[in-house]
């Protein structure tokens, strides 16, 4: 089933003369991982801005939960189903204290204290910052600070979560600690997590992969199968993994792997297997035997 659902959806801001968004189709089944992967400028942020109504489409429909988000009495409906983080976590947190930070937004939703303390606490064990609770969020390093705002996310319990390139300013562990954060989120509760990326490696462990260019989906399917696509990648500017950039390049050299593999260990032994059949390894393998003679 269908959580969001972009019909035709064209979007240009005002100063611009081109669209940001050229008639998108894209639906994202809920309970599922989904990443979207694009250089800057390819639209990818502004379609996250229209899973919660932040914008709206210039033309076309936008539907979350079957409500259309250009509808204006539906607008805290639609916000409360889809929760927003985004890149930088110093614009999200407001109050000096963890707890009271995560506790601020069901405060505004007007939930009864008693129930906010659960949501607070559950929250944070749930992204592996309960012990924090009492801490100074300025005082915590880049990869906790966006965990907070996380947590200050889940603690509304919206069925969707949007994050929006939010290790693009976090060191290498503190994009580990998010990700693997968002992921077990997915996993564990079930809850749908859309994220918004440029950083390749991010993507391997989602559901679904969605590459954007020039406003337009370049690309849509398993991690696998996106990555497949070598060329097109490169031709949209993007990294692909390790294990695909191998499998290509031995390819190239008379080879015949598979280039959906995304780990390590399953790489290399397809290379081990491939390399006892490929003409080319093992006329060089003769070569070197008879050199060796």
């Amino acid at each position: 089933m269908s959580i969001i659902r972009f019909e035709n959806v064209h979007f240009s801001y005002p100063d611009s003369d081109r669209d940001s968004l050229c008639g998108v189709d894209l639906e994202i089944e809920e309970g599922s991982f989904v990443a979207v992967l694009g250089h800057n400028g390819s639209g990818k942020s502004t379609l996250a801005k229209h899973m919660n109504a932040i914008l709206l489409p210039t033309g076309g429909k936008v539907f979350v939960n079957g409500i259309d988000t250009a509808d204006e009495q539906r607008l805290l409906d639609v916000r409360r189903c889809v929760g927003m983080v985004f890149q930088n976590p110093d614009n999200q947190i407001v109050a000096n204290v963890v707890e009271e930070d995560v506790a601020f937004a069901p405060e505004n939703l007007g939930v009864p204290p008693e129930e906010i303390r659960e949501r607070v606490d559950s929250a944070l064990r749930t992204v592996g910052m309960f012990e924090y609770r009492q801490h100074a969020p300025h005082l915590l390093s880049g990869g906790q600070k966006q965990r907070v705002a996380i947590a200050g996310v889940i603690a509304m319990q919206p069925r969707v979560l949007v994050l929006d390139e939010p290790t693009a300013m976090l060191d290498p562990q503190g994009r580990r600690e998010v990700v693997a954060t968002v992921t077990r989120l997915c996993r564990e509760s079930g809850m749908t997590v859309v994220l918004i990326t440029h950083h390749m490696e991010e993507c391997v462990g989602a559901d679904r992969l969605v590459v954007m260019s020039n406003g337009k989906i370049a690309a849509d399917g398993t991690p696998g199968e996106v990555f497949s696509q070598v060329e097109l990648m490169e031709r949209e500017g993007l990294d692909v993994p390790e294990t695909v950039r191998l499998c290509f390049d031995l390819n190239k050299a008379g080879f015949s792997l598979p280039l959906d593999i995304l780990q390590a260990e399953p790489c290399a032994d397809a290379v081990m297997r491939a390399s006892d059949e490929s003409p080319a390894f093992t006329a060089a393998r003769c070569g070197r035997d008879r050199k060796d003679q």
